[in-house]
């Protein structure tokens, strides 16, 4: 009874040893597998901490590189904010010369109207002046045109009374009788001292280019003269002086 006892717990302990042993193995195997599987993780961890240190490092030196642009950009802002100042200093500046040019040259052209305005005067004045000479001007040819005309009336004045001295006339005097008067014996020609007729000048009268005698000229004017006839120059008695008679020295 009592080996039959200890036979089952030697029994009962070799199955508990044998599933204790499985148990252990079991828990080993489990743990490499688990180790393994740590160190798996691990390694994956390392390469993903090494990429991130990586990442790390590219993301600092881009940030690096944005810092130095950010710090350029600032800098090229402040430069561009002097620059503004300066050249809006500049433009008040400018305004200001422009509004004293501004000023200048509307003083500047109100002189300018003053000058305009005096030169036009002065310009109406020496168009008077030159209008009063010109008048003078044509008023002193009209008078030495009237002294000069009245020079050669007075000269042909003298040459008539010279001439009515002697009877003298200019060649080629010619005219024609104009009216007879029988009773006392005259002619009236139609032409006078502005032809060169004189008084005691004696004129050939002729019908179709024939002589039937002479006149003397006692009277004359500008245009007309008044002729004795000289009977005895008359050649044939019958044949009479009539308007239309030519006349010529």
């Amino acid at each position: 009874m009592l080996v039959r006892i200890l036979l089952v717990i030697s029994i009962l302990l070799s199955l508990a040893g044998g599933g204790i042993g499985y148990l252990l193995n079991q828990q080993k195997t489990d743990a490499l597998n688990g180790k393994a599987a740590a160190e798996q993780q691990l390694a994956t961890t390392k390469t993903a901490l090494t990429k991130a240190q990586g990442d790390l490092k590219q993301a600092q030196s881009t940030l690096d590189d944005t810092k130095g642009q950010l710090t350029t950009t600032q800098q090229s802002l402040e430069q561009t904010k002097r620059d503004l100042s300066a050249a809006q200093d500049k433009a008040t500046d400018l305004e200001g010369k422009v509004r004293d040019a501004q000023t200048k040259a509307t003083a500047a052209q109100a002189q300018l109207d003053d000058a305009k305005r005096v030169a036009n005067q002065q310009s109406d004045a020496v168009k008077a002046a030159q209008a009063k000479a010109d008048a003078l001007d044509k008023d002193k040819r009209m008078a030495e045109d009237a002294r000069d005309k009245q020079k050669a009336e007075v000269d042909r004045l003298n040459d008539i009374l010279k001439r009515r001295q002697t009877g003298d006339m200019p060649p080629g005097i010619t005219g024609k009788i104009v009216s007879v008067n029988r009773n006392w014996n005259f002619v009236v020609l139609n032409i006078g001292d502005r032809q060169g007729v004189v008084e005691n000048g004696e004129l050939i009268v002729s019908r179709n280019k024939a002589v039937i005698g002479r006149v003397r000229v006692t009277s004359t004017t500008g245009n007309t003269a008044v002729a004795d006839i000289l009977v005895d120059s008359i050649k044939d008695p019958n044949v009479q002086f009539q308007p239309g008679d030519d006349v010529q020295n």
